[in-house]
């Protein structure tokens, strides 16, 4: 029998093609589906909801997705410290991560993505493509608290960690489950860990089970160095050259590009994750963003590692202020755009723009709501001085999300998460960390 949940009397924006802001808006969902969108007084006349969400005084937009996850929480801090006594990220990866990587049990990994995805259903992120290790631990923690997810394996041959077919496990037993929340993905590391062999097989996998790839590209000078003097080509050519690139593809943080990158990036339809605060942090760069949205790549935003926290407006936020301060154009990377970037492209990036990024019939129940009862957010003015989206990308955290629905469902109610005790999940993943962590760094 279905059931209907109505969401009534909030401002919508619905990012679809129009990308119209409905004032007094209401939406209704039947099981896992949008079946009607319009005026709250025209809504009630046709539509009666089992459950009812009253959003008067607040805004409901498309829940968010993160294009560039790793829900490696346990390292929050700790790696960055090390980082700053002086540790260059290769390694820091190489002398820690790695082994880090290849001593965590499936146990860990449970508790550990459990809590990164509670984190995010809290920040308002409904949708995570997420790489990390023990993927099908990944796979049963995204099932569990609710939130949709792709997920890969952080694969590669040259040194210890997971393996591609760790990867194919994780496919043939999670791929799909959870009514269909849960994808399986092709993992790669970056290209210094991973032999033309292991590019060349990741592609060769994903053909065979349709499904798509999820690859770290150019995020630092040394990873480009260190390609050009291995292979003599730069990190985007290498695996164009080995065929990893291409529409089924989601290449990860791509800051030191060249035109000719750029152009292989739109030649395939390759997608891109634009990481910005993570770039920042790890001292990296900043990606050359409007040039790709130029030249008509689709690129969607990601958190990366929690490198503060996993609050996709902080990213929204930071994306959009780097480029202005970059280039002094105050014009580029628009409230709309960025929205668009945290929603519906980073749906198209991974195969779902069909499905879900934006508020639609048809289309998939991931909806979030934020109170708007904070100075921070005032004053709301409507007309030609309409301010209310400015207002949410400018001033919005994580914690002004209310309510949080995915596939549907009501998994985030009143701040409250509904699908586990999320006090229990904090306290297993700080036990299992601190066992952990005590064993890798003495």
């Amino acid at each position: 029998m279905s059931e209907t949940t109505i969401i009534k009397k909030g401002t919508i924006f619905t990012v679809d093609e129009n990308f119209k802001e409905i004032k007094d808006g209401s939406i209704v969902i039947e099981d896992d589906k949008i079946v009607a969108i319009g005026k709250s007084d025209e809504i009630a006349k046709k539509y009666k909801g089992d459950k009812v969400i009253d959003a008067h005084g607040k805004a409901v937009l498309p829940g968010l997705v993160d294009l560039h996850y790793h829900s490696a929480t346990f390292t929050r801090g700790t790696m960055c410290e090390v980082m700053l006594k002086g540790m260059p990220m290769e390694k820091l990866l190489v002398d820690f991560f790695y082994p880090f990587m290849e001593q965590i049990t499936h146990k860990d990994v449970l508790a550990e993505s459990s809590l990164a995805y509670v984190e995010s259903i809290r920040t308002g992120t409904t949708c995570v493509n997420d790489i990390y290790v023990r993927i099908t631990s990944c796979a049963d923690a995204a099932a569990k608290t609710g939130i949709r997810a792709v997920i890969s394996g952080e694969a590669l041959d040259i040194g210890p960690g997971e393996r591609q077919e760790d990867n194919v496990k994780a496919f043939v037993e999670k791929n799909g489950i959870a009514n269909g929340r849960v994808k399986i993905w092709f993992g790669v590391e970056w290209i210094p860990v991973c032999s033309p062999e292991f590019l060349m097989k990741t592609r060769e996998l994903a053909n065979k089970y349709k499904t798509g790839i999820h690859i770290h590209l150019n995020e630092s000078l040394w990873e480009v160095n260190e390609t050009v003097k291995t292979y003599k080509k730069r990190p985007t050519e290498h695996a164009y050259d080995l065929g990893v690139l291409g529409s089924d593809c989601v290449a990860a943080h791509c800051v030191h590009l060249t035109d000719n990158e750029i152009e292989l990036f739109r030649k395939t339809g390759t997608h891109v994750s634009h990481n910005p605060i993570s770039n920042l942090k790890l001292g990296n760069g900043v990606a050359r963003v409007p040039d790709m949205l130029a030249r008509g790549i689709n690129v969607g935003l990601g958190m990366d590692a929690p490198q503060n926290n996993l609050d996709m407006f902080e990213v929204m936020k930071y994306g959009a202020y780097v480029h202005k301060g970059l280039r002094g154009d105050i014009s580029i990377m628009p409230h709309d755009l960025m929205l668009k970037m945290a929603t519906i492209n980073g749906a198209k990036a991974l195969g779902m723009g069909k499905e879900i990024g934006s508020i639609e019939v048809g289309k998939k129940a991931d909806i979030i709501i934020i109170d708007l009862n904070n100075p921070r957010f005032e004053p709301i003015l409507s007309g030609k001085l309409d301010n209310l989206l400015p207002n949410i990308i400018n001033s919005g955290h994580g914690d002004d999300v209310e309510t949080v629905i995915i596939d549907g469902k009501v998994v985030m109610e009143n701040r409250k998460i509904l699908t586990v005790d999320e006090r229990q999940v904090m306290d297993e993943a700080r036990k299992s960390a601190e066992a952990l962590l005590a064993k890798i760094w003495k």
